[in-house]
């Protein structure tokens, strides 16, 4: 059940300054803690794994076979192993700036990621026109190709059924991290 209280500009509760509409949702304390930044705007991309309490894991290398795996007719394949293939070397180059981010929608498509892909984003990595990038914007995360303009940024989409976004001044707006692969869950 969610209570929805309005408030008014009187002192509320406990003497704090009444805003905008709330509601009462039983979350855990963590989750609670990530929405008192976002809601102060005090929340910046490196603040993440502090929440989260993330550290780096061992490595986990797997056999990277030495023949290439053509999809059309079968080939013999050949016995022996290149090397070992280290995912995290693979996919992460600045483990502390990293994060990985499940997508929940259709709207990047046309950029080849889709419901359900992990998209792998590093904070360190500095925007530039036709990036992608993970951002917030008002309060709500949204995964959009980024242009530069001189009156702010455009969000754009790559599926024509949705509008692409106008970040102009007055809207809270923040890049947490450019993608920089994708993993495709089959």
């Amino acid at each position: 059940m969610v209570e929805t209280r309005h408030r008014s500009s009187r002192k509320g509760i406990g003497g704090r300054p009444r805003g905008l509409p709330t509601a009462v949702v039983r979350i855990p304390v963590l989750v609670a803690r990530i929405a008192r930044h976002i809601a102060a705007g005090t929340l910046r991309a490196g603040d993440l794994n502090a929440f989260l309490d993330i550290a780096p894991r061992t490595q986990l290398a797997v056999p990277l076979v030495g023949a290439n795996a053509p999809c059309g007719f079968p080939s013999p394949a050949d016995d022996y192993v290149e090397r070992a293939l280290d995912f995290n070397e693979l996919l992460v180059h600045n483990p502390a700036a990293t994060f990985a981010v499940r997508l929940s929608s259709d709207s990047m498509t046309g950029a080849g990621l889709f419901p359900g892909d992990i998209a792998i984003v590093d904070r360190s990595v500095e925007p530039t026109n036709g990036c992608i990038v993970v951002a917030l914007l008002d309060g709500e995360f949204t995964v959009k190709r980024y242009h530069a303009r001189p009156n702010g940024v455009l969000l754009c989409a790559e599926n024509p059924a949705y509008a692409d976004i106008a970040v102009g001044e007055g809207r809270a707006f923040e890049v947490w991290g450019v993608v920089t692969k994708s993993i495709r869950m089959l």
